[in-house]
């Protein structure tokens, strides 16, 4: 990591980021407590901190350059295509900060570069990591690059995105509704998934890879991997970030930044000001400060489309420097290799065994021998790795690794080092193979396992994976050193152990990259189990990304127990070590959860829910508490919880029978999907001063197309959501959420389910909404019915309308817990 620069610096390095006075933003900003999109800690002192700033920035500025600043305010919508729970996103006078630096003289530049960030946090987190370390990093960007002397070939847009945990709204508002947007024609996305470390490029492109010759030749601290991109879009990463809407909407290439270490405080009270390291913010100002000088004057802004390619394979070395090529280069570079490889293993086969009597057919018959072998240990250390992963979820003893990172190796990796090094050693003790000496058998199970990772290649290769790299360095670095041991045994007659020399040599690059990447992989990884579907096995995930690790840092190394005189010493240790593990984990050390470091999460929604009868009378009212979970971790502790409160938990049931989306208020429909991990607890309800205020304006029916219109108002508070969803022999043929009327999601007792998700900013007017159906309901019991209409208030950031004994039920939670609890409103109608 960088030293982070301090003000008294500045004079000695003018052009070069400074930490502390992104830090001193950072500490503003996140004094005021959580900024969620349209609460007045966003909409007002946010916006106007983000204002001030720039103003003094554009004050100081180099007479060469020109700053401009504004807020937008825009309304919209968009339909996000999720496979069960699509939804239609509409928002409502949210607000963007926007500013560009362009020359002072001369015309406006025709081709831009944008910088995004956005400034909302979530409900009950200060934010300060997420994204307010993006959002300082920026405002000190804006600052530098207005401080130079030399107008920019093209000009630079900050785009200060005022709403994108709730569903992206903000960049999709800047995307369709701001003129300065038609212009942009490359991007930087900047946004965190932790506290610290490393700013990670997990995005570049599509399909223009001139970005990352950019990212190559300029940043000082590269740290990226072709690996992170295909992981993220293989929705293994429970998170979205701008980049989609600017890639699918915008139809501009970018890239996508993010933090990634320490990621158990994302999203919790304890992302906080004092979790943000200063190299942290220097690194990553260093980098998109860089980035940005260098594509502020980039030739390929002025045509971009020219520069259409293909996707790259792009990874850093050891943050030492950055490696890339296009998909097609890596295609022929691993067909290549695949071929100097086999060729370099038939040279080593045959130099092995061309003083015995062997033929041939023999040579290759034992080499496939060994690859059975081989693949057999994988196979079964793989198995073992996977079949505890499968029984530790089965009784409910997941997640022991989440404080205890150790436990991962003891677990998962010995289990799959157990199998890999017994076989060969089992193999090699109880065949005998006369005619070959003990090290031209280890050499010759080394060459299958070579030609393993040639297939594997050559398969991922074909499937167009780019991460196929990681086998392709572990093949380069054994050709090489296969080449150079056959060089010696030819021509300087080496016959003795040298050749292990070589080869462990070769080995130290790969493995120290293979290392790298899996602290990476594991850092970014194992908080997210934390967050993740309650009801899906976070064990499968870690138990598989072990043994990728172990497959690669130990391929070329577990033959070689065999030749130790005593190898089952070193198979008794990696016994030993899985034991222990085993007993740690069950004992509470094992235990996930730490207060304030580690903790365990949970969503708490105090409901009201209203159901009217199709004349509407009251058919059904009720109050109580509704727990979501996020975690292994919930039902015991709930339940006892719920004791304590004179209550009982329940699952929910035949409520999701009964009534629309169970007749929850979720905040989003997709935690509809973990209805049968949530429990209900019944209890008092509350009454809040923005209640749900709906009302039928009037009924408009056109004869001609057999149609009728229902004409709405809604007042209510500034996250709210509507299902629709029409009885069956009733279409939805029109509305005013969208021009047109998307598909359905997961239906609901065999009608179509719609979910609008609604956000307002600094613009609190009533709603005004239409729906129009076609068709009569096709069961009598529903004549006269035309569609299901919930309307859903989520009261996030008033936690002055927690009730007290909201409050006391919210305090019984452990210490380990962070509980995201605020009140929710529904009422349900029958129209």
């Amino acid at each position: 990591m960088p030293i982070a620069l301090r003000r008294v610096d500045e004079a000695m390095q003018p052009d070069r980021f400074i930490a502390e006075v992104a830090k001193q933003h950072l500490f503003e900003m996140s004094n005021v407590g959580p900024r969620v999109a349209g609460s007045h800690a966003n909409e007002i002192i946010t916006v106007q901190f983000l204002l001030r700033i720039i103003r003094e920035i554009a004050v100081e500025a180099d007479p060469a350059q020109r700053v401009e600043v504004e807020v937008q305010q825009a309304y919209g919508d968009m339909f996000l295509d999720y496979e069960k729970y699509p939804q239609t996103s509409v928002y409502q006078g949210i607000q963007n900060v926007v500013a560009r630096i362009i020359p002072s003289k001369g015309k406006e530049p025709e081709n831009y570069l944008m910088l995004s960030s956005h400034f909302d946090s979530v409900p009950q987190s200060p934010g300060a990591g997420d994204d307010g370390t993006m959002s300082v990093i920026m405002l000190e960007i804006l600052r530098k690059l207005s401080q130079s002397p030399d107008a920019y070939d093209h000009g630079l847009v900050f785009v200060f995105n005022g709403c994108e945990e709730n569903t992206l709204q903000g960049s999709h508002a800047f995307v369709t509704h701001h003129p300065w947007f038609r212009k942009v024609r490359t991007f930087i996305n900047m946004d965190v998934a932790a506290n610290g470390g490393r700013d990670i490029m997990f995005q570049a492109g599509p399909k223009y890879s001139f970005l990352m010759k950019y990212y190559r030749d300029y940043v000082p601290h590269p740290y990226c991997t072709a690996v992170a991109e295909e992981l993220f879009q293989a929705d293994l990463v429970p998170s979205e970030t701008d980049y989609y809407v600017y890639s699918k909407y915008g139809n501009i290439p970018g890239m996508d930044f993010a933090h990634s270490t320490w990621g158990y405080l994302y999203h919790t009270a304890y992302d906080a000001y004092d979790t943000i390291p200063n190299t942290t913010l220097q690194h990553t100002g260093d980098n998109v400060l860089a980035l940005t000088r260098s594509l502020a004057y980039a030739e390929e802004l002025f045509d971009i489309q020219e520069h259409e390619g293909s996707k790259a394979v792009f990874f850093d070395f050891l943050n030492w420097f950055l490696i890339y090529y296009p998909l097609w280069a890596s295609i022929l570079l691993n067909i290549g290799i695949s071929v100097i490889a086999l060729s370099a293993v038939s040279l080593s086969s045959w130099l092995l065994t061309r003083d015995t009597e062997l033929t041939i057919w023999q040579v290759l018959l034992q080499v496939l021998t060994d690859m059975g072998v081989i693949l057999l240990s994988i196979i079964v250390g793989v198995g073992l790795s996977l079949v505890l992963a499968i029984i530790l979820n089965a009784v409910d003893s997941t997640l022991s690794w989440f404080t205890q990172t150790w436990l991962i190796f003891g677990l998962y990796i010995c289990p799959f080092l157990f199998a890999t090094c017994t076989g060969p050693v089992l193999y090699i003790h109880f065949v005998k193979k006369d005619h070959l000496t003990l090290h031209a058998r280890v050499q010759l199970l080394l060459n299958a396992t070579c030609v393993l990772y040639v297939l594997i290649l050559l398969i991922l290769t074909g499937m167009s994976i780019r991460s196929g790299y990681l086998f392709t360095m572990a093949i380069l670095f054994y050709t090489a050193t296969t080449l150079l041991n056959a060089a010696l045994q030819t021509f300087l007659k080496q016959t003795s152990m040298c050749w292990i020399y070589v080869h462990l040599i070769g080995q130290i690059a790969p493995i120290a990259y293979y290392s790298s990447i899996s602290l990476t992989a594991f850092a970014t990884f194992i908080p997210m189990q934390g967050r993740g579907n309650a009801g899906a096995n976070p064990e499968l995930l870690i138990a598989l990304f072990a043994v990728l690790v172990g497959f690669l840092v130990t391929g070329f190394l577990t033959p070689l127990v065999a030749l130790a005189r005593k190898a089952y010493l070193f198979i008794a240790l990696i016994d030993d070590f899985f034991v222990v593990s085993i007993i740690v984990m069950v004992t509470s050390a094992g235990f996930p959860f730490r207060a304030h470091t580690t903790p365990e999460r949970f969503y708490v929604y105090h409901c009201t829910n209203e159901f009217y009868h199709q004349n509407g009378t009251l058919r059904r009212l009720e109050g109580g508490y509704y727990v979501h979970p996020q975690d292994r971790y919930t039902g015991d502790l709930i339940r006892e919880l719920a004791i304590k409160s004179n209550a009982n938990a329940e699952p929910l049931g035949d409520k999701c029978e009964k009534e629309l989306y169970c007749g929850i208020p979720f905040y989003q429909n997709t935690q509809h999907g973990q209805r049968e991990n949530g429990l209900w607890i019944p209890g008092s309800r509350f009454i809040v001063p923005e209640t749900i205020d709906l009302k039928h304006r009037g009924t408009v029916y056109d004869p001609t197309l057999n149609t009728t219109t229902f004409l709405f108002t809604v007042k209510g508070t500034d996250h709210m959501s509507f299902y629709v969803s029409p009885v069956r022999g009733v279409k939805l043929v029109n509305w005013s959420f969208s021009k047109s009327i998307p598909r359905s999601g997961l239906p609901w007792n065999g009608q179509d389910v719609h979910y609008i998700n609604f956000v307002h900013g600094i613009d609190d007017r009533p709603y005004e909404f239409h729906i129009t159906v076609q068709g009569s309901a096709s069961k009598p019991s529903e004549a006269g019915w035309n569609f299901y209409l919930n309307v859903v208030a989520q009261y996030m950031h008033h936690e002055h309308y927690r009730t007290a004994e909201f409050r006391q039920f919210i305090y019984r939670f452990p210490d380990y817990a962070h509980v995201v609890a605020y009140p929710a409103h529904l009422i349900s109608r029958i129209f």
